[in-house]
């Protein structure tokens, strides 16, 4: 992500052109766009940004703009590595940072806060289990699915799962690659 905490062009092209319901698709759309590097923080972006999209095509309604921004100032903060430096996946902590935007969540505001802890709570056990560091599509795929039930409960909408199961075309790329144990290998 560009330092000054923009939200990327590319990015944003594809979130406000969306229609689509469900954030995996959209995540897959964000990640296989040619600006989308391989790995690293900007995955701490995308995934937040695939559900505020999801859920302003699922309503009808929000300030996308606004929302993008917002979780771009946020996601700044994380850096890569932070899975292995802070014992926090970005990508569960995207999940968190769309779920707060949305819910207006603040340090003093009760409401939301317990939903929002539980939900990454949750989503960091499912990466966990997946697998191994050093695998931000990974795990990007597995927090945005896991995410969906936890927006629809607490937000009422109504996300979908994704049409199709991708599969992975950066493994040869990742030194670290689990192959055959990831579920997005091909």
């Amino acid at each position: 992500m560009a330092t000054s905490n923009d939200v990327p062009s590319w990015a944003s092209v594809i979130c406000e052109n969306s229609t689509s319901t469900s954030p995996a698709d959209i995540l897959e759309d964000l990640m296989t766009a040619p600006e989308c590097a391989a790995f690293g923080p900007v995955h701490h972006f995308l995934v937040g940004a695939a559900l505020l999209a999801s859920v302003r095509n699922a309503t009808g309604s929000g300030d996308l703009r606004g929302q993008l921004q917002e979780l771009s100032e946020r996601s700044g903060a994380v850096p890569g590595g932070a899975c292995a430096r802070w014992g926090v996946c970005g990508a569960a902590a995207s999940c968190g940072m769309a779920l707060s935007i949305l819910l207006g969540n603040a340090p003093l505001k009760a409401e939301g806060w317990s939903e929002t802890q539980k939900m990454v709570a949750d989503l960091l056990g499912q990466i966990a289990q997946a697998g191994s560091p050093r695998c931000c599509k990974r795990d990007s795929r597995v927090a945005v699915r896991g995410a969906v039930r936890w927006f629809n409960e607490v937000l009422g909408v109504d996300l979908r799962q994704p049409t199709s199961e991708p599969v992975c075309a950066v493994s040869s790329d990742n030194v670290a690659c689990i192959g055959a144990r990831c579920p997005y290998h091909g």
